[in-house]
């Protein structure tokens, strides 16, 4: 007999009470959830299936949401025509249809998006019912805009144009939460209408619509779109009252909520440092944001949570750990200037920033400007004289920290042909046989340790250059800032001596500095499981995946 997953055996619930617990609970566990899925696809040939497409003739929401859930999960191509055939059903209402639509367009049906409103009954009132339903979810949390606005970035750009036209003329406040994150990351023309839809609901939204503009005026290189922004502040401005808005800045400044901790990852070989901040609701629960930085690229990655308790929090910082990421308790201000400053780097490498960054900036950035550019990133550099000299002689001995056991060098392939040489020549010599360890071993060992010397400082020479050393030299900076965070001021004076030396204008050879000499040594010593690494990574298994707010979190 199949058994459920993440269960040991029986109750084996009923359809009926599974449908209704989907349908009246939001808040069931992960395991829960898919044992029930599970006793779902047991039944889904012998009853199951109608019983989820009956709930999409009701007219409760909460119903409709659960049918939803379930098809996207269990639903099938053989399960296609069925689901077609619901659709023409003239007696099923509109509202289900629509509903519908993901799981048709994830099924590649024809009849997903445009294709279901010819077997609408009244289309116009449909899509308007459907709209309002999508300003309620809105209203509800970041979760929810973040979940639309996925979907709206996707749509073809007149179909983007139409829906944020709709936004402007639908007199509802809320709908400046799905318009302001649009004004980021999107191309002029559809920045342009966004502007005109802000504009068009007017004064309802003006305590989000004057510092959305505000910003845009402040960071947007494109010359015309700043143009448009301050003629729309200004006629925004001639219909409110004198004051509103220094009133507005002041009071959004006010609204911000209380932060309740930051917490940071160390940096990885590749550059990558995760950023974790939570606030304080009213209501004693937490809201939180999880940030990818990589320090070549900007914000890659961004989550967020609306809701969890401080329990919570405190295991997911505890995961970090257990992950092999660490977790540094560091200073607010610390956590929010690494985010900005990430987010500062997406625009100077042009790189898109994820939606749930825009959506999330208000808050993240809700400090005043002067407090975040006070809290340094990283470790002032040192001065080069004799003591920074001496102490750098003892680089190689980051590597007796547990943070720097992934600082190779990248990218592997430029590495490849001294790896191959390294490891050719060690299977060339112990090809030949049984030899006395007094005898030959010492002699080996010998060979063996000119080679790699020889293969250090040809590849220092051909691989490192300035722009190597300046990344670096930064990368060491701000790993010594997390060590003084948490009081470890011998490894930050260590990080803080080697990154002097590693600065191009240290005058010091690279050949001749310890922390390098000890990376390109064990990059080329552990290069085999480097290169397998690196191609798992670019195969189907994909990077580690990076929300550590999973399931259980809202």
């Amino acid at each position: 007999m199949l058994m459920p997953r993440g269960r040991k055996g029986p109750p084996q619930e009923s359809v009926d009470s599974i449908l209704l617990a989907i349908s009246r609970r939001d808040d069931i566990d992960p395991e829960t959830l898919s044992h029930y899925f599970d006793r779902l696809d047991e039944e889904w040939t012998h009853g199951a299936r109608e019983k989820v497409l009956h709930l999409l003739r009701s007219n409760d929401a909460s119903a409709h949401a659960a049918a939803v859930l379930i098809l996207s999960e269990l639903a099938t191509d053989f399960d296609l025509e069925g689901l077609e055939d619901f659709i023409t059903d003239p007696t099923v209402s509109d509202m289900a249809k629509l509903a519908l639509s993901p799981v048709l367009k994830e099924l590649g049906s024809e009849m997903a998006d445009d294709g279901i409103i010819e077997y609408l009954n009244d289309p116009a009132t449909a899509m308007h019912q459907m709209q309002m339903r999508l300003l309620e979810l809105v209203g509800q949390n970041e979760m929810g805009i973040e979940s639309i606005l996925e979907d709206v970035i996707a749509m073809p750009v007149e179909r983007r144009l139409a829906f944020i036209n709709w936004l402007g003329n639908s007199n509802d406040p809320r709908a400046a939460n799905l318009l302001v994150p649009l004004l980021e990351n999107q191309t002029g023309k559809v920045v342009s209408a966004v502007i005109e839809a802000l504009e068009q609901l007017g004064t309802v939204t003006i305590h989000q619509t004057i510092p959305a503009l505000n910003y845009t005026i402040a960071t947007s290189s494109n010359r015309q779109v700043k143009q448009q922004a301050r003629a729309a502040l200004g006629r925004l401005m001639m219909q409110s009252v004198p004051g509103v808005e220094e009133d507005v800045m002041s009071e959004s400044r006010q609204l911000a909520l209380p932060p309740h901790e930051a917490r940071v990852s160390f940096i990885d070989g590749s550059g990558s440092q995760l950023i974790m901040l939570a606030w304080q609701r009213p209501d004693g629960m937490l809201k939180g944001i999880n940030i990818l930085y990589q320090d070549q690229w900007g914000i890659k990655d961004c989550y967020g949570i609306h809701e969890m308790d401080k329990e919570r929090w405190d295991e997911l910082a505890a995961s970090l750990d257990e992950r092999g990421f660490g977790s540094f308790l560091v200073p607010f201000a610390h956590g929010r200037a690494l985010a900005i400053e990430a987010r500062a780097l997406n625009k100077r490498t042009r790189r898109k920033l994820p939606i749930a960054y825009s959506i999330w900036r208000p808050l993240i950035e809700a400090e005043d400007d002067k407090v975040a550019a006070a809290a340094a990133t990283m470790q002032e550099p040192y001065p080069l004289d004799e003591k920074v000299l001496s102490l750098a002689q003892r680089g190689d001995e980051l590597y007796k920290m547990s943070e720097f056991m992934s600082w190779m060098y990248e990218p592997t392939s430029r590495i490849e042909p001294y790896i191959s040489r390294y490891w050719a020549a060690n299977g060339a010599s112990g090809s030949s046989g049984r030899r006395s360890r007094s005898r030959k071993g010492k002699q080996k060992d010998g060979l063996h340790e000119l080679l790699m010397d020889q293969l250090v400082n040809e590849a220092l020479t051909e691989l490192i250059d300035d722009r190597w050393r300046l990344l670096y030299e930064a990368r060491l900076r701000r790993q010594a800032a997390l060590f003084r965070f948490v009081k470890r001021e011998e490894d930050a004076n260590l990080l803080g001596v080697v990154a002097a030396l590693l600065h191009p204008d240290s005058g010091i050879a690279i050949h001749e500095q310890a922390f390098p000499r000890a990376m390109m040594r064990m990059s080329i010593e552990q290069g085999p499981l480097l290169m397998m690494v690196e191609s798992l990574e670019m195969g189907n298994l994909g990077p580690t995946p990076l929300n550590i707010f999973d399931g259980k979190d809202r």
